[in-house]
């Protein structure tokens, strides 16, 4: 995807949060509005290191983009850079979901359960968790609420750095109209929200730029369990 200078889509607000219970950060989140790049990394808080994990990241696929890389290709460059920084000590990983923008096109590229939504009034998933429960909803073995108190809703199939083979992002393409807006987040928020409860706050009349705060804000009131990343996004 190339910029054109003149990006539609802006940034309405980004955070990165501890969250209520935990406590150390394993969240890593980038707003690069210059190069239309939006990133959320989650580290794998099962495994060492998570931080450094979301952190190695973000920054090896903004740097990757940055030299031309596409969006898959530099989500793959940073699992081969977390892979070779795990290498010397204990094994770490990372999920993520990244957007490139321009105008009012946009590319998602994700491995894990960390997503991206859409939201012109509806909220539309554009993600597909990289999970052990994904495959039993997509067969309607599970219902949505059963899947959120499922014993294995955390088990992720891929992922950044620690898994044995390398990852296959998912991608989704599409374009925004205005006033239609674009989320990223880990799954510290879809952990706490259901997709209705994030539609309710964008809806509500909230100032636009209060948003994401109320995103998170909201998550930690429903048990904050875990750090807490949103980047939005808006069609202008």
């Amino acid at each position: 995807m190339e910029q054109s200078g003149a990006s539609r889509i802006g940034l309405l607000g980004a955070l990165c949060d501890l969250g209520c219970r935990r406590a150390r950060n394993e969240d890593a989140i980038a707003a690069l509005p210059e190069i239309g790049l939006w990133i959320v990394a989650d580290g794998m808080g099962g495994l060492a290191r998570g931080d450094l994990a979301s952190a190695i990241a973000v920054e090896t696929i903004a740097g990757e983009v940055r030299r031309g890389a596409s969006l898959p290709d530099a989500i793959h460059g940073a699992h081969h850079a977390i892979a070779s920084a795990a290498a010397a000590s204990s094994p770490m990983g990372a999920t993520v979901v990244a957007a490139r923008t321009d105008g009012f096109s946009f590319e998602v590229a994700w491995v894990g359960d960390a997503r991206a939504y859409s939201w012109d009034g509806r909220l539309a998933p554009l993600t597909k968790d990289h999970s052990y429960i994904q495959p039993l909803l997509d067969a309607g073995l599970l219902t949505e609420s059963a899947a959120r108190t499922h014993p294995k809703r955390n088990i992720v199939t891929q992922m950044l750095g620690a898994a044995t083979h390398p990852p296959k992002p998912g991608v989704a393409v599409g374009t925004l109209e205005g006033g239609a807006r674009l989320l990223l987040c880990s799954d510290g928020l879809t952990r706490e929200l259901a997709d209705d409860d994030i539609s309710a706050v964008l809806a509500s009349e909230a100032a636009p730029g209060d948003l994401t705060a109320r995103l998170v804000e909201e998550a930690n009131r429903r048990g904050g369990r875990d750090n807490v990343s949103v980047i939005l996004l808006e069609c202008r």
